[in-house]
């Protein structure tokens, strides 16, 4: 959630900029952030601004062109503008907008800034691929886009509209257009009483204008997170129905039945890493074996992971029967994850796989977009790990599956 941030006084696009950057950098200050103001009569991004360590916004030169940040920003200017992946950026022009940052160990987005159909500016949001704490929240930063898009509208707006009271010289005027130019200073002095009389209610309806914004802010944040949370739902009961019908039609081999679950879970509740252990009834101790992965590191012999009942957070999961859900890396409920370099949240969700009283294995998720998991997430992977036990008892996916490596 934003912390609440002053634009009713926002009407030049340095103060807008000084204001909104640090509110997308996030409370913890996870994110970098930087705006690149657009020429258009040189067809370049002129200037960018950029919070730097300390919560300070720099400003400085730069030369351009749109196309180097992503091709497609011309053409959101004048349609949707998305916040679209920009990882192919060269590190050079990155270091421009953001200095001293790492691709490497970054997600970078961009978005284009735009008015009545013109380019204003871009957006550049650089995230770390590892968040140790929190949600990743999209929505937050598309709406601060878009709050952003309306302060700066709105100052180009009162920058058009010019100084309320032009000038003028009276030297060689004759006198009766000097009379009438004293009774215009003094319709002027009226007027300008008028306007300081009115001040307090100016001021009460420009912070008015600031609340309603930032109202508006928290209503793009709110339905940003229902709109995913629904589009969620219908993903994950889409991607069932169809393993279900496939298995159901019985034309699948065991492996292409064990890679198929993971990369329906993975991809349903957006899972980099997701693992499916099931029980070898034939190993010593009932171990558990790797039946398929997503994810893993290219050097883990996928042959070679067993697992005793009892060992590690999937084999005390086994032995226990009792899922484990881990959003906080403080959690004292649940364990910490081995520490190789290919895990990129420290959130994850390890579920038994259990059929009519038989523990047939263990399915493990971690690495979500979103950074953690929420409850809803959570049922709907015990449904998930309901439905994949019963489609294992019903295939009899862990016999054949060793058979077929065994032969």
């Amino acid at each position: 959630m934003f912390f609440p941030v002053r634009l009713h006084d926002a009407v030049d696009l340095a103060t807008v900029l000084r204001r909104l950057l640090p509110v997308l950098a996030g409370p913890r200050g996870e994110r970098r952030v930087a705006y690149a103001a657009y020429d258009p009569a040189r067809a370049v991004f002129t200037r960018r601004w950029t919070l730097g360590e300390g919560g300070a916004v720099d400003e400085a030169a730069v030369e351009l062109e749109p196309q180097r940040l992503h091709s497609l920003l011309m053409d959101d200017a004048g349609g949707d503008r998305p916040l679209r992946p920009a990882d192919s950026i060269v590190v050079w022009v990155l270091r421009d907008l953001l200095p001293g940052i790492e691709p490497e160990r970054n997600t970078i987005r961009v978005r284009a800034i735009a008015h009545d159909g013109a380019l204003l500016g871009a957006l550049v949001v650089a995230e770390p691929r590892r968040f140790s704490l929190g949600r990743k929240d999209e929505g937050s930063v598309a709406a601060a886009g878009d709050v952003l898009e309306m302060a700066l509208a709105r100052a180009i707006a009162l920058n058009a509209a010019g100084p309320a009271f032009p000038t003028g010289q009276g030297a060689g005027l004759t006198e009766s257009v000097v009379e009438r130019l004293k009774e215009s200073e003094r319709a002027a002095a009226d007027a300008r009483g008028e306007l300081e009389r009115s001040r307090g209610r100016m001021d009460a309806l420009e912070r008015a204008a600031g609340g309603a914004t930032e109202l508006l802010m928290d209503a793009h944040v709110e339905l940003d997170r229902r709109t995913a949370k629904h589009q969620r739902q219908t993903r994950v009961l889409f991607l069932l129905r169809k393993l279900l019908d496939r298995s159901a039609a019985g034309d699948m081999e065991p492996t292409e039945l064990a890679v198929e679950i993971v990369r329906t879970v993975a991809e349903a509740f957006g899972g980099g890493r997701c693992s499916l252990l099931l029980v070898d009834e034939a190993s010593p101790g009932r171990e558990l074996r790797l039946g398929a992965a997503v994810g893993l590191p290219p050097a883990l012999d996928a042959g070679e992971v067993r697992i005793s009942l009892g060992s590690g957070i999937s084999g005390e999961v086994a032995r226990t029967r009792t899922p484990v859900v881990v959003r906080d890396p403080q959690d004292p409920s649940g364990g910490a994850l081995m520490g190789d370099d290919w895990y990129t949240s420290d959130a994850f969700v390890s579920l038994p796989l259990v059929s009519r009283g038989r523990l047939l294995g263990v399915m493990n998720l971690t690495n979500f977009r979103a950074g953690t998991v929420d409850d809803t997430e959570v049922e709907q992977l015990r449904l998930v790990s309901l439905c994949v036990a019963l489609l294992a008892d019903h295939a009899g996916l862990s016999e054949r599956l060793f058979a077929a490596r065994a032969s």
